[in-house]
């Protein structure tokens, strides 16, 4: 009997420790890290699966939602924006991304040559924005019974029967293998002179004063000066080039320049005018660039020079008084001469740029 009294009392104490034991081991170390660690699993379960989401959305939706419903036209043009979008082969329904804007591009420079810039912008969700700029004819060039149009790269942009209004007629060259919406190259010297020559005009900002450049013989060429000077260039040497056209940016500044004439810069130092083959004047001008600084030594200069007295011998330095014969041309005999000559001589001065340019003027 005793036994059984003892063990029933045993019974509890035995419950109560497991109920401990199992207590203890939810909150034990290990159990911890347990519970932490399939934590931690979730977190990154939860991120795996929202980038997936997230890829999936960028992957498939532009294919669902960004498709073009409107394309539009910009731009000052001669092409009509209907011809702009049918040719750029975009249509309703097209993905905006997945649009090839390169080859876009290629298809409305081949077919519209006058075209100068292209962009495409995609303005969302579902309007493409075309942004054109046509280029500007510069040249006219005789070809056959008409003529060529050609921008200032040397494009071809077309032909008309006539020389057009505002562009400067090239005389002497050839498009020889060129088509419209060909470009001249390296194999088309005399185009590509033009164009240098031109670039430098528009540089000292008298491009639109010149009616034609005459590039027939490459050792004399020939521009017309709106319808009043033709400036004789001689070669299209590059060095001497761009001197020779600050050297007459600097001579067309000069008040005394007669009104109209021929301008000669085929000298190496300097330029001289006389008038068209045609007019009775035999007056000729001489215009030589200075030695002297124009910004130390030109009062100096031109006070020595007003103090000199009117003498028919040539003071050292000064270059000779010039003559011209019937023919417009300074002979030998007539600088020779020169202490001889009765007429009246005046001298003067101007300064433009980097020149000085000394005056005479015979007549």
């Amino acid at each position: 009997m005793a036994r059984q009294v003892r063990s029933q009392h045993s019974q509890p104490s035995q419950s109560g420790n497991a109920g401990s034991h199992r207590r203890t081991s939810r909150n034990s170390p290990r159990e911890m890290r347990r519970r932490k660690k399939r934590r931690r699993q979730s977190i990154i379960m939860r991120r795996i699966i929202l980038v997936v989401l997230l890829i999936v959305v960028i992957v498939f939706a532009p294919t669902v939602f960004f498709r073009v419903s409107e394309v539009t036209v910009t731009g000052d043009t001669r092409y009509t924006p209907e011809e702009l979008i049918q040719t750029s082969g975009v249509r309703e329904g097209d993905n905006m991304f997945f649009l090839d804007t390169g080859h876009i591009i290629s298809l409305l420079e081949a077919k519209y040559p006058y075209l100068d810039t292209i962009k495409l912008h995609r303005k969302m969700p579902s309007t493409l924005q075309i942004e054109v700029s046509d280029r500007v004819p510069v040249f006219s060039m005789e070809q056959g019974d008409g003529y060529l149009l050609l921008d200032i790269t040397g494009k071809i942009l077309g032909e008309t029967d006539a020389a057009a209004e505002e562009t400067t007629q090239i005389i002497g060259a050839s498009a020889e293998g060129l088509e419209v919406g060909d470009t001249a190259d390296n194999k088309h010297e005399k185009i590509i002179a033009v164009i240098r020559l031109m670039e430098l005009m528009t540089q000292y900002e008298m491009n639109t004063s010149i009616r034609s450049i005459d590039i027939q013989k490459a050792y004399d060429v020939r521009v017309q000066y709106e319808d009043r000077y033709t400036i004789l260039l001689g070669s299209m040497d590059e060095e001497q080039l761009e001197h020779k056209i600050q050297f007459l940016q600097a001579i067309l500044k000069e008040p005394s320049l007669p009104e109209s004439g021929i301008i000669d810069l085929t000298g190496a130092s300097e330029a001289r005018y006389r008038p068209e083959e045609e007019s009775a004047s035999d007056q000729t001008v001489v215009f030589e660039e200075g030695d002297v600084n124009i910004n130390d030594n030109a009062s100096e200069e031109r006070g020595t020079e007003d103090d000199e007295p009117e003498d028919s011998d040539t003071a050292e330095g000064e270059a000779p008084v010039e003559t011209t014969d019937e023919d417009d041309t300074v002979s030998d005999d007539a600088a020779d001469g020169a202490e001889d000559e009765t007429a009246d001589t005046s001298t003067g001065f101007v300064w433009s740029g980097n020149f000085m340019l000394r005056l005479h003027i015979i007549g």
